[in-house]
């Protein structure tokens, strides 16, 4: 088939092409060696359009090009002219599809997904096809649910929660810690599940609710009575909002989220602490390309095994996160006051924290990620006997993840944790290495 040169679809391609490193997606490459060679080559196919622009095998290298560094859109637009220059293409018609689905717009994925039957592909195309029209019919549910079960192993080398010091000071006495009672190493055996919930309220705006249950367990070897399970439920509303209320902060795509969360901790089958708290979230993108999230909370906390300690805990935070400029890390930092008040003014207490985190995909489809926190906290009064007391605790966290296909991934994790005080019975300090398999593909 002979095809006649068109001057406007041209004048398409020199805008796709003014527009090279457009990115929808992220790219399905993380190698910035590897991404760089992609846009050089897409770059030299692009220049070669222009002294054939109806070459369909350019025309389609050059989208595949596009799809790698993420450019899903101009990908979308090199296919559909392709149909312009000859409908008959069920292959481009699937492209189109799978691209749209990718971006959300289901109705126009839909739609050429469907045309695709017109042309008698062959089974597996149309099983394809089947595949992708069931994921969209899934995805158009109000209702989308996800849970995740996970099962590993942790060695830690403070096991049985014991005391980094040689001596306990009570008063003008030093009270020798015994051996038993200082850090041990111990092993135990992970055990987590969670379930999430959206539900699209099919508000003009967007607006979402969203619902959250995990059970955790933490069984040890030896010292068993410290297993600890937790249980967490959790609701929050988002609201998107159509301005930013806040003029001073100048968000674009502004969230207000209410949320509400319970948590219970059990120790050793016995129940050691009720938390309801409930905060209100304000988040959205600065004009500096950052991410932006403001937090006011309370949490009301209830211990079973000292009443003295039950309070209210009131605070806030500030947190942003950035994009590396030049590559995919992604760089943040957190910030938070917190005040308590308890029954007791002994645990009446001022908080004070921050949190710096870093996260980066590596080579072979790893994810890595870091944060480091550290806490400062002053009790306003004296403990009894022990007289003053000033927590400090610094936390230092690795991890390291592999998906395999889209429902198994393996979660390696490292956490050095030291908690320093002024008073001897309070110093801990731990390091433990996790390894954990992960499943999300339930039905």
């Amino acid at each position: 088939m002979q095809y006649k040169f068109c001057p406007f679809i041209l004048a398409c391609l020199i805008f796709t092409g003014l527009n090279i490193s457009a990115q929808n997606v992220a790219p399905t490459i993380s190698d910035p060696q590897a991404l760089e060679a992609i846009e050089k080559k897409k770059e030299e196919v692009f220049q070669q359009l222009f002294k054939d622009p109806t070459n369909l095998s350019l025309l389609f290298e050059y989208a595949n090009l596009s799809i790698i560094v993420g450019d899903l859109e101009g990908a979308i637009g090199v296919f559909e002219q392709m149909l312009i220059y000859d409908s008959a293409l069920p292959r481009i018609r699937l492209e189109l599809g799978v691209l749209y689905f990718r971006l959300g717009a289901f109705a126009l994925a839909n739609n050429y997904l469907k045309s695709v039957k017109e042309y008698d592909p062959p089974p597996a195309v149309l099983d394809k096809v089947d595949q992708f029209l069931a994921a969209i019919e899934d995805a158009e549910n109000p209702i989308q649910w996800q849970q995740n079960i996970s099962i590993g192993f942790k060695r830690t080398t403070n096991g049985n929660s014991g005391i980094n010091a040689d001596f306990i000071e009570i008063g003008d006495f030093l009270l020798d810690v015994d051996s038993s009672s200082k850090r041990q190493s111990d092993r135990s055996r992970l055990m987590n599940y969670s379930l999430n919930i959206t539900h699209d309220l099919k508000h003009p705006r967007g607006d979402n609710a969203q619902y959250f249950f995990a059970y955790g367990a933490d069984r040890l070897d030896t010292f068993s009575q410290f297993d600890i399970q937790t249980n967490i439920f959790s609701a929050r509303r988002n609201f998107n909002l159509d301005e930013n209320y806040f003029s001073f902060f100048n968000l674009e795509d502004a969230v207000f989220a209410p949320n509400i969360n319970f948590l219970r901790v059990v120790l050793n089958r016995v129940e050691i602490l009720q938390s309801i708290r409930t905060s209100l979230d304000y988040s959205g993108q600065l004009d500096n390309g950052s991410s932006m999230l403001f937090s006011y909370y309370k949490d009301a906390k209830a211990f079973d095994t000292s009443s003295q300690k039950n309070g209210h805990l009131t605070g806030i935070s500030f947190g942003q996160s950035f994009v590396g400029m030049g590559s995919q890390a992604l760089i943040g930092y957190k910030l938070s006051i917190e005040n308590y008040r308890a029954n007791a003014k002994y645990e009446y207490y001022e908080n004070y924290g921050v949190e710096f985190s870093y996260a980066k995909p590596l080579g072979n489809n790893w994810q890595f990620s870091s944060k480091y926190s550290l806490q400062d906290k002053t009790h306003d009064d004296d403990y009894p006997l022990f007289g003053d007391r000033h927590d400090q605790l610094e936390a230092l966290r690795f991890n390291l993840l592999k998906p395999y296909g889209s429902c198994w991934a393996f979660n390696f994790g490292m956490v050095f944790s030291d908690s320093k005080s002024t008073i001897n019975i309070y110093k801990r300090r731990s390091n433990n290495f996790t390894a954990q398999v992960n499943y999300q593909c339930f039905k």
